[in-house]
């Protein structure tokens, strides 16, 4: 039940970073999502600083995706930052 509560809020958070809804942001978010989640439970959102990993997370997506869009960039670690911040506090809880 608590990983639905969390995955929700992510995809709350991510969806109100983005300023429009195509399928490659789609898919950013997607990627953010998993990465970002993945890094809470294995330990390293909380050994490593967290703009440090929103940037290498979102980096490693949007190489992945093959986006090159002006903007996303930055959009992405904004969006990863916020998620990771987000899932750090609900599992702490």
């Amino acid at each position: 039940m608590k990983k639905i509560i969390l995955c929700i809020a992510g995809f709350a958070m991510l969806s109100a970073c983005q300023q429009t809804a195509n399928t490659s942001n789609t898919s950013l978010n997607a990627c953010l999502t998993t990465k970002a989640y993945a890094t809470v439970n294995d330990g390293t959102a909380f050994t490593t600083d967290i703009k440090t990993l929103a940037k290498n997370i979102s980096t490693s997506c949007i190489k992945e995706l093959a986006l090159q869009k002006a903007g996303v960039s930055e959009e992405a670690v904004t969006a990863t930052t916020n998620l990771l911040l987000a899932l750090k506090a609900a599992k702490t809880e």
